[in-house]
C-alpha cells in the first residue's frame, strides 16, 4: 500500500515537471512576438497594403502585426508560410519564408553540427532583401531559457557557402575547450609576473642609458653655409588650352553643357541622385537624360523640361537578381552565366528588371538571352539569343545594356496581334486569368487566338476560338524533364538537331493530351515541330 502511494507521488511529480517544461517551451516560442502588436487589416496604412499587394499578389495574408515602426504581414504561399516586413511609408524591408530544418541543404546542417555542437536551429528561413540574392537565414542557440542566438546566413545556390556569422557578445565557442577556474587563475598570475619582469627590465635599460649619456659630452660643431647661387627665373611658357572632349552616347547624341540645363531639371536630379559622379547631360527629343555614376553604378535619369522625373535606369550587379528571378533562371536555364542587369524605376511604379545572361550552350559564341521581370520577380517576357540587335554574337558592355534597354523591351511588339483579337476573347481570357498582365496575342490561321503569358509555372499559351471558348492550353516544361523515351527517340532519329523547348498540350474538345517538342538544326538553325503522346510515341497532331 505504502509502496503504491510512493510510486503514485513520484509519477505525479514527473507529470507536473513535464507540464512545466511544456509551458516554458511555449513561452520561448512566442518570445519573438511578445513585443509585437496585433493589428486588424483596417489599422494598416494604405501604402503598406498596396506595397504588399504589388510585391506578393499571389499570397494569402493571414494576419498583421506591428513592432516599433515596422509592419509585419504573415503570409501563406501554398504550404509555405512567411513574414513580410514593411516600413510605415510602405517601403519593403525584407521577407522571410519558413524552411523546415529537414529541408535545409546538408552542407548547411553539417556546418552547424561542426561549429555549434549541441546547439539547436531555432529558426530557418529563406530571406529576401533589396539588392541581395535570396539566402538562407538561420538562428542557432544552446538549450536553456534566455540564451541569445547566433545568426548565420548562407548562399541559396552552389555550395551554400557561409555569407555572414554574428555571435552574441557573451558567446563561448563550443568547439574550443574552455579553461576551468584553476587554469584561469594560474594564467592570470603568470601574466602578472611576466608584466612585472618586463617593467623591471625596462627601468634598468633606461637607467643605464642615462648614466652613459652623462659621461659623454658632445663637442659643438660649427657649420659654414655657402650662399645659394642666384638664378634668374625663366619665363614660363603659356600652356596650350586643350579642347574640351566631346562626349557622345551610343546613339551619337552629344552631351550638352551643364549650364544650359534648366534649374528645375537640375533640382529634380538632386532629389533622385544626391552625389552624381561623372555627370553628363543629354537632350534627346524633349527629354533631359542625366548619365552618371550613382554609388558606383552606371545610371541614366530621365527628366522632362518641366522638372518631372519619369524614370531611372541603373546597371545592377548579379546580387540584385532576387530569389524568384533566380528560381526561374535556375529552373529553365541550368548553368546560366550572368552578364548584365538593368533596373528600371518608374514614376508610375511599373518597375521592371532586365537580366542578360549566357545559356550553357551559347557561352562560347557569346549569344545573350534576355528576360524581363516585374518588380515582384514575375516573368514578363523572354528574348531568345537569335535576335538581330547588332548581331547576337557580338560582345557588349554595360553601356550597351543601358542604352539598348528600351530597344530590347520593345522588340517583337509589332508582331503582337492584340488589336485584331475580339473583345469577347479578351474578356474570356481575363475571366480565366484575372491576375495575369503583359499578355501577348497571336492570331492563328483558323480564326484561333493564342494568348502567350507567364506565370509561376513559366511560359503558358491559351488558345481561344472566335466565340471566346478555350480550345487548347500549353505549358512549357523544363528540358531536363522531357521523358527518356522521347529523348532517346530524338538522339536516334534527329542526331543533327538539339532540343529547344517542349510543351504539355491539352486539347479540350477531344480530351487529347500530348507533347509538342521543338527542335533546331545545329547547322541551319531551322526549327521543326514534333508531336508525341504521353507514352512518348510520335503522333500526327
Amino acid at each position: 500500500m505504502w509502496l503504491c502511494l510512493i510510486i503514485f507521488t513520484k509519477m505525479k511529480n514527473k507529470i507536473l515537471f513535464v507540464l512545466l517544461l511544456s509551458v516554458i517551451q511555449i513561452v520561448i516560442l512566442n518570445t519573438n512576438t511578445i513585443t509585437a502588436q496585433k493589428l486588424k487589416p483596417t489599422d494598416v496604412p494604405a501604402d503598406v497594403i498596396q506595397t504588399l499587394e504589388e510585391q506578393y499578389s499571389y499570397v494569402k495574408v493571414t494576419g498583421w502585426m506591428k513592432e516599433g515602426g515596422t509592419y509585419i504581414a504573415t503570409i501563406k504561399d501554398g504550404a509555405t508560410a512567411g513574414k513580410v516586413f514593411l516600413s510605415a511609408s510602405g517601403e519593403w524591408i525584407r521577407t522571410l519564408f519558413t524552411v523546415p530544418v529537414s529541408e535545409l541543404p546538408s552542407s548547411i546542417t553539417d556546418y552547424v553540427k561542426t561549429n555549434y555542437p549541441d546547439f539547436n536551429i531555432s529558426m530557418s528561413c529563406l530571406e529576401e532583401k533589396e539588392d541581395e540574392n535570396t539566402h538562407y537565414y538561420l538562428e542557432v542557440k544552446p538549450e536553456g531559457v534566455g540564451t541569445k542566438p547566433s545568426v548565420l546566413t548562407f548562399a541559396s545556390t552552389g555550395q551554400n557557402k557561409l555569407l555572414t556569422r554574428e555571435d552574441p557578445d557573451d558567446f563561448q565557442d563550443p568547439t574550443v575547450k574552455q579553461p576551468d577556474k584553476i587554469d584561469q587563475a594560474k594564467a592570470a598570475a603568470a601574466e602578472k609576473q611576466a608584466a612585472k619582469e618586463e617593467e623591471a627590465k625596462r627601468e634598468a635599460a633606461e637607467k643605464a642609458a642615462a648614466e652613459k649619456a652623462a659621461k659623454s659630452t658632445p663637442k659643438p660643431t660649427t657649420t659654414t653655409s655657402k650662399p645659394a647661387a642666384t638664378q634668374s627665373p625663366k619665363e614660363a611658357k603659356p600652356k596650350k588650352e586643350k579642347p574640351e572632349p566631346v562626349v557622345k552616347d551610343e546613339h551619337g547624341n552629344i552631351a550638352i553643357k551643364a549650364n544650359t540645363v534648366p534649374e528645375v531639371v537640375s533640382k529634380a536630379l538632386v532629389k533622385k541622385v544626391l552625389h552624381p559622379a561623372e555627370l553628363n547631360w543629354f537632350l534627346v527629343d524633349s527629354m533631359y537624360i542625366a548619365r552618371c555614376l550613382n554609388q558606383g553604378k552606371k545610371t541614366a535619369v530621365y527628366i522632362s523640361p518641366a522638372g518631372v522625373w519619369e524614370k531611372t535606369l541603373t546597371i545592377m550587379p548579379e546580387e540584385s537578381v532576387s530569389g524568384l528571378m533566380a528560381k526561374h533562371l535556375n529552373d529553365f536555364y541550368p548553368s546560366w552565366r550572368f552578364k548584365n542587369a538593368v533596373k528600371e524605376q518608374r514614376a508610375d511604379k511599373d518597375d521592371k528588371m532586365m537580366v542578360e545572361f549566357y545559356e550553357k550552350a551559347n557561352y562560347k559564341a557569346k549569344l545573350v538571352t534576355t528576360v524581363f521581370f516585374d518588380k515582384a520577380g514575375k516573368l514578363i517576357r523572354t528574348i531568345d539569343p537569335d535576335y538581330e540587335l547588332g548581331g547576337g554574337a557580338q560582345e557588349s558592355d554595360e553601356d550597351d545594356a543601358l542604352n539598348k534597354y528600351y530597344e530590347k523591351m520593345n522588340m517583337e511588339l509589332d508582331n503582337d496581334d492584340a488589336s485584331s483579337v475580339p473583345d469577347n476573347v479578351k474578356a474570356a481570357f481575363k475571366l480565366k486569368y484575372p491576375k495575369v498582365n503583359n499578355v501577348e496575342w497571336r492570331e492563328g490561321d483558323y480564326m484561333e487566338y493564342q494568348a502567350i503569358f507567364y506565370t509561376t509555372r513559366g511560359k503558358e499559351i491559351c488558345v481561344f476560338n472566335s466565340y471566346g471558348e478555350i480550345v487548347e492550353t500549353w505549358v512549357m516544361g523544363k528540358n531536363d524533364n522531357l521523358s527518356a523515351t522521347i529523348q532517346d527517340y530524338l538522339k536516334k532519329e534527329y542526331k543533327n538537331y538539339k532540343l529547344k523547348e517542349f510543351y504539355s498540350v491539352k486539347r479540350l474538345a477531344d480530351k487529347l493530351n500530348a507533347y509538342k517538342v521543338i527542335i533546331v538544326d545545329k547547322k541551319t538553325q531551322e526549327e521543326q515541330e514534333l508531336w508525341f503522346n504521353l507514352s512518348g510515341k510520335p503522333i500526327e497532331y
